[in-house]
C-alpha cells in the first residue's frame, strides 16, 4: 500500500451560523474587560442541538461539515456520526468532513449533536480568547448534498441546555480530567432520534461577531478569534469493540449523596484502598469510548472509573465517574474517551439491593494502521514488536498524546518516536503528517511550550527546550520520507525561531544556563550548568535544519545552521575527560568539569557529528559496556501502588550523583534509546541484545509498554522505538533520498534466522526478505544495496541475491 497523507486544500466558505443557547460562557464587556472575559461561573456547558429535514431521496453523496467550541458529537437519525474537532490551537479552529450518505433515507431525516464547552483548560483543549460575543461555546454544521448546501445552522435548529451532568472542574494540574458525574433521571435517552420530544426545546441563538475593528455582525465561521477554519488534517478515529466481561457490583463502603462532588475522588480513593469495589478486567490495555449499561432503580448510584492499574495512585490520574440510575436500564458514555485495563466500580443503593451491570464495552478510537508488516525467526522480539505497535496505536489519536490511560496530552518532544514508528509500520502517514504542524505555535520567545493544544501550552507553564529539538527531529523525519515540501516549508520559520532562541546561552561554544526544565530523560543525567546533553542535541537539530534548507534551496540559512555548529563543535571539547575516555556530563557553574557520565551525551554527541573519528571507538566501547551502565526513575512505581503513592519530590529534581561515576554510566530510560540505538548502529555495533531489554516492561505492562524501566505510566507511546528500529536497523530500511526516492536497504541480522518487512513508501511498499545466506527484494523505487559485504545500486523492480556462506 502506497504511503498517503492528505493534501492540502482550501477552506470552506461557510453557510453555517454559529449557533448556541441562550446561556453563555462569556461576562459582557465592561470598563475592566472591554472586549469581554470568560465567565467564571459558566464553565463545563453541555447542550444538544437538533434539525429535523425531508428528503425526496436518499443520497448517494452526503458530506456533513461540523465544528464546535470546544467539542461535538454528532449523530444522524439517531446513528453516531463521530466527534470533534481536533486539538487546535487556542487562537485556531479546524472542521470535520463526515459522510453521512448511508445514514440518510427518503422522508424525515434529523441531524442532532451534543456540543460541550470546558471553561477550564484541559489536557486537550484550552479556551480562545474572549471576543465580545465569541470564544464561550458555539457549534456550526451544514449539510452538503451533489455540491448543495441543504442544511446550515441558523435559528430554525433547535436547542436546549443539557443538566444532566453536574459541573464538575479538573482534580489538578497534573489530575486534569474532570469528573463526568451524569444523572439519567435528568436526561431523554432517545433525544437523538426523529421522533424524540422536543416541546421544550428553544430556537438556537444565531451568535454575531462583534470586533472593536474590522467587519461586525458575521455570524458565519472565519472571525474573530478563530479566523479562517482550516479544514481538519487528523486521520478520523477506528478501532475494534471491546467487550468487557460481566460482574456483580460491589457496595460501596462509603457513604455520599449523589449530590456531593467535591469529595468523589476521595471517597473512590477510599473503597478502592478498603477493597470496596468491582474490579473487571479487559486483558490489556485499551483506549476510547467507554459504554456501561446497568438495570437498577431510579436513584442508585455507580461510581468508578476505567484504570491503568489497581491503586489509588493509578485512580486519582484517571476520570472518575459517578452515574445515577433511572429506573430500568441506564446507558452511560463518557463524552471523552478514555483508557486503561480494569474497570473499576462501587455501587449504593437506598433500595437495598444493587444494581446490575448489563455490558460493558471499549469502542477503540485511535488514528489507523495501515499496510505495513514486520515479521521474525525470533519470538520475543516479535512479541516486544508487536507490543510496541499496539502501544502507538493507543497514543495515536487526533495527536500523538503520551498516554491514553492518564494525561493524554500531545507533549511537544514525546512525539518524535511515534511519529517515526507510523513512518515505517504505517501506510497511513496522516497523523505523522499532521502532529508536527499541531504543535508548531511557538510562544513568543521563540520556544515551544512543552506540549501543544492544551493547558500545559499556557505561557504560565514552563518549557522543556530539549522537547522542542525532538521537534525539529520530526520535521526533519517528514523531510526526508515524505519530500513535500508544501508539508516541511511552512514549518521552517518555526524550526528557525526555535533554533535562535538558544543562541544568548551559547557561551564558549556550549548552552550554559538554559531556563526552563531541562529534562533530558528520566533518567539522572546531570545539566546543572552547561549540560552535554542539551547542547549536543541543539547541534543535532542545526544540522538537521542545514539539511532541510539545504535541500530547499536555502543556502543562507544552512549556511547559518553550518556556521553555529561549527562554533558547538569546537567548545564542546570542555565535556571531553582524557582519563575516563568519555563525555562528561556538564561543566558546573564553578567551571569545573562534572562527575556524571551518560549515554545519552555519548550517542546524542556522536550522531551530531561532534565526536572525532579518534575517539569512535571508545564511544562505541562506552554504549556496549552495559554492565556498566544502570538506570533509575523519579516514576519509579507511581501508579501500581506497589510501594505507594508517589513520594511527592519534584520529578524536576536531580540530585547529584551518589553512584561510583568512574565506572559507572546512566543508561537511557525507553525514550531515549531511539538516539542510543541509532549511534549504536551507525558504530556497527548490536542491537539484538539492547532490544532484549523490553522484556523488563513486558514483564510489568504485557500488553503495552510502560514508561521507564521502573515504572511510571502503563501506555508510553515514547518507548517503542523497537518497532521502528526494526525496521531501520535490523532490516535496513531508510530513504536514501527525500521523499523515498531512493531507498537504502543495508540488513543486519544478527542473531535472528530471517527477518521480513513490508515497508510503505510514496512510491508503493518495499517488501524485504532478509536470511543469512539470501535477499529478496521487491521495490518501487531504486535501491541502494549493502549487505553482508555486497554493495549494489539495483533499478526499481524484484531482486533476489544469494551469497555463498561456505
Amino acid at each position: 500500500m502506497t504511503a498517503h497523507w492528505p493534501a492540502a486544500h482550501p477552506p470552506r466558505r461557510w453557510q453555517g451560523e454559529w449557533i448556541w443557547t441562550a446561556r453563555s460562557g462569556l461576562l459582557a464587556p465592561g470598563p475592566a474587560e472591554p472586549i469581554g472575559a470568560h465567565d467564571p461561573r459558566q464553565f463545563d456547558q453541555r447542550i444538544l442541538l437538533r434539525r429535523e429535514f425531508s428528503l425526496e431521496v436518499a443520497p448517494r453523496v452526503a458530506t456533513l461539515f461540523a465544528t464546535a467550541d470546544a467539542r461535538y458529537v454528532a449523530f444522524v437519525n439517531g446513528e453516531r456520526v463521530g466527534a470533534g474537532p481536533g486539538r487546535h490551537d487556542s487562537d485556531s479552529l479546524t472542521y470535520d468532513e463526515w459522510d453521512i450518505a448511508p445514514l440518510l433515507r427518503h422522508g424525515r431525516n434529523v441531524i442532532t449533536a451534543m456540543a460541550r464547552f470546558y471553561g477550564d483548560a484541559n489536557p486537550w483543549w484550552a479556551p480562545s480568547r474572549a471576543s465580545h460575543t465569541m470564544g464561550g461555546g458555539a457549534f456550526a454544521a451544514e449539510l452538503e448534498i451533489d455540491g448543495n448546501v441543504v442544511v446550515a445552522t441558523d435559528e430554525s435548529w433547535l436547542v436546549t441546555d443539557c443538566d444532566a451532568w453536574t459541573i464538575a472542574r479538573p482534580q489538578g494540574l497534573l489530575a486534569s480530567q474532570p469528573a463526568e458525574l451524569f444523572d439519567a433521571r435528568r436526561f431523554d435517552a432517545a433525544w437523538t432520534m426523529p421522533d424524540a420530544d422536543v416541546e421544550s426545546w428553544e430556537p438556537a441563538r444565531v451568535i454575531g461577531e462583534q470586533s472593536v475593528i474590522g467587519p461586525r455582525g458575521r455570524t458565519t465561521p472565519g472571525g474573530e478569534p478563530y479566523g479562517v477554519l482550516l479544514p481538519s488534517r487528523r486521520p478520523q478515529t477506528t478501532g475494534a469493540r471491546v467487550d468487557l466481561p460481566r460482574s456483580a457490583l460491589t457496595r460501596s463502603g462509603s457513604s455520599l449523596a449523589a449530590e456531593s462532588t467535591t469529595t468523589l475522588v476521595d471517597v473512590l480513593a477510599a473503597d478502592i484502598s478498603a477493597g470496596a469495589i468491582t474490579v473487571i478486567d479487559a486483558g490489556r490495555i485499551v483506549s476510547g469510548r467507554l459504554r456501561l449499561t446497568f438495570s437498577g432503580a431510579a436513584g442508585d448510584i455507580v461510581r468508578g472509573g476505567l484504570l491503568e492499574a489497581v491503586g489509588t495512585a493509578a485512580f486519582e490520574s484517571a476520570a472518575p465517574l459517578q452515574i445515577v440510575l433511572k429506573d430500568g436500564e441506564t446507558v452511560f458514555e463518557p463524552f471523552d474517551t478514555v483508557g486503561g485495563r480494569y474497570l473499576v466500580l462501587t455501587a449504593s443503593s437506598d433500595s437495598g439491593e444493587l444494581p446490575q451491570l448489563l455490558r460493558a464495552e471499549v469502542h477503540e478510537a485511535h488514528r489507523p494502521r495501515q499496510g505495513a508488516h514486520f515479521a521474525c525467526s525470533d519470538q520475543e522480539l516479535q512479541r516486544i514488536v508487536d507490543v510496541s505497535l499496539r502501544t502507538v496505536d493507543l497514543s495515536a489519536v487526533d495527536a500523538y498524546i503520551d498516554c491514553p490511560t492518564r494525561e493524554q496530552r500531545a507533549w511537544t518532544g514525546d512525539s518524535i518516536v511515534h511519529q517515526s514508528v507510523d513512518l515505517v509500520a504505517n501506510a497511513d502517514w496522516s497523523l505523522a503528517a499532521w502532529n508536527p504542524a499541531l504543535l508548531s505555535r511557538a510562544r513568543p520567545e521563540g520556544i515551544l511550550p512543552m506540549a501543544a493544544a492544551g493547558d500545559f501550552a499556557s505561557p504560565r507553564i514552563p518549557t522543556i527546550p530539549d522537547w522542542s529539538l525532538h521537534w525539529v527531529a520530526s520535521v526533519h523525519n517528514l523531510y526526508r520520507y515524505t519530500g513535500d515540501f508544501t508539508l516541511v516549508a511552512p514549518l521552517l520559520p518555526t524550526v528557525e525561531s526555535v533554533l535562535r532562541w538558544f543562541l544568548p546561552y551559547l557561551r564558549d561554544g556550549v548552552l550554559t544556563d538554559v531556563p526552563g526544565w531541562v529534562l533530558i530523560d528520566w533518567s539522572p543525567v546531570q545539566v546543572e550548568g552547561s549540560s552535554a546533553a542539551l547542547t549536543a542535541l541543539w547541534a543535532r537539530a542545526l544540522r538537521q535544519f542545514s539539511d532541510i534548507a539545504g535541500g530547499l534551496g536555502d543556502e543562507g540559512r544552512a549556511a547559518w545552521a553550518d556556521r553555529v555548529w561549527s562554533e558547538i563543535e569546537a567548545g564542546f571539547e570542555v565535556f571531553w575527560d582524557a582519563e575516563r575516555q568519555a563525555y562528561r556530563d556538564n561543566i558546573l557553574p564553578d567551571g569545573a568539569r562534572g562527575r556524571s557520565v551518560s549515554e545519552h551525551v555519548a550517542a546524542t554527541a556522536f550522531l551530531a557529528g561532534l565526536v572525532p573519528a579518534s575517539r569512535h571507538a571508545a564511544i562505541q566501547t562506552l554504549l556496549a559496556d552495559r554492565e556498566s551502565i544502570f538506570t533509575r526513575s523519579p516514576l519509579a512505581d507511581h501508579g501500581a501502588d506497589s510501594l505507594g503513592p508517589s513520594s511527592g519530590a519534584p520529578v524536576w529534581r536531580r540530585d547529584a550523583p551518589d553512584w561510583d561515576t568512574e565506572s559507572r554510566v546512566v543508561g537511557a530510560q525507553p525514550f531515549f534509546r531511539a538516539i542510543v540505538h541509532d549511534a549504536v548502529a551507525a558504530l556497527g555495533g548490536a542491537l539484538q541484545p539492547l532490544y532484549r531489554d523490553w522484556t523488563r516492561l513486558l514483564a510489568s505492562g504485557p500488553t503495552a509498554l510502560r514508561e521507564c524501566w521502573e515504572g511510571g505510566s502503563y501506555c508510553h507511546g515514547w518507548s517503542a522505538t523497537v518497532a521502528r528500529d526494526v525496521i531501520v536497523h535490523t532490516l535496513g530500511v531508510t530513504p536514501a533520498e527525500p521523499g523515498y526516492r531512493a531507498a537504502r536497504i543495508a540488513p543486519r541480522l544478527e542473531c535472528l534466522d530471517w527477518a521480513e518487512a513490508r515497508v510503505p513508501t510514496p512510491h508503493g511498499d518495499i517488501v524485504l526478505r532478509v536470511e543469512p545466506a539470501l535477499l529478496v527484494l521487491d521495490t518501487p523505487v531504486p535501491a541502494h544495496i549493502d549487505w553482508n559485504g555486497h554493495v549494489a545500486a539495483l533499478p526499481a523492480g524484484s531482486h533476489r541475491i544469494a551469497r555463498d556462506l561456505r
